[in-house]
């Protein structure tokens, strides 16, 4: 693993209103190569970019310095907010859907975000997946990238289901309005969204499974999908309601 930092983006401005990273965003390149990636970004005219690549032998490309705005998550929102991009940090991974992720790159991963986390505070629940805060429009990391696994290292939260998440999570599942409203609780955009763009992006990650079900339909949200749901909803409510330490007020 090496990092270099001399691959830079043009692409970037400040970020708006003085907003300060709160959030990591793990995306998938689906280009044909690491050299393709730094490539684009290094054009003007691509009008994109990240903070960081991750090539597929594990190295560390810094494209874009951590004060500024990158161009990575396009139209998102996450925890009620728009304009992801002025509160994240971008991190792509080099990588097509359906292949696997390699060991050098999730080592690199979480070396870099645990990094990250303990320059900028951020918690586990707010690193997200780029189809988490557009999932209308993004499928990426996938449903091959390892969260449970990476959650082990507090990148991410799994959720555990108690028997109050189980219940009745069959009959919920056939109410959108009330899957919406769990969804909005878990940080999740909801307005301008379809369900069914919701569910599959909650599948995604949390529901990999599925997409290896010969019976199953991405996007049909199960009783696991609830439970999970639920679980996830109070974490991540929980979490971004706590003060970032002792003397600081709760965020409204």
């Amino acid at each position: 693993m090496k990092f270099y930092d001399n691959h830079k983006s043009p692409n970037f401005d400040d970020r708006a209103k003085g907003e300060k990273v709160e959030i990591i965003v793990v995306h998938y390149t689906a280009m044909t190569s690491t050299e393709a990636v730094l490539e684009k970004f290094a054009d003007k005219a691509s009008k994109v970019s990240s903070h960081y690549l991750i090539g597929e032998n594990g190295d560390i490309y810094q494209m874009v310095d951590e004060e500024k705005r990158a161009w990575h998550a396009g139209i998102s929102s996450w925890n009620g907010k728009d304009d992801v991009n002025s509160r994240s940090i971008g991190i792509e991974i080099s990588n097509r859907n359906g292949e696997p992720y390699t060991k050098e790159q999730l080592f690199a991963l979480t070396i870099l975000i645990k990094d990250i986390q303990s320059r900028h505070d951020v918690l586990p629940e707010n690193i997200v997946g780029h189809s988490d805060v557009a999932p209308n429009r993004k499928q990426d990391p996938g449903e091959h990238f390892p969260w449970q696994k990476l959650s082990r290292h507090d990148i991410g939260r799994w959720p555990k289901p108690t028997i109050a998440d189980k219940f009745n999570a069959a009959a919920v599942a056939k109410k959108p309005q009330e899957l919406r409203a769990l969804f909005r609780q878990a940080g999740y955009g909801v307005d301008g969204m379809k369900t069914k763009d919701l569910v599959t992006a909650f599948q995604r990650r949390y529901e990999q499974e599925i997409f290896k079900s010969t019976t199953a339909v991405p996007g049909d949200a199960t009783a696991t999908t609830v439970a999970r749901l639920r679980a996830v909803a109070r974490m991540n409510s929980f979490a971004n309601k706590k003060p970032s330490s002792p003397s600081a007020p709760a965020k409204k």
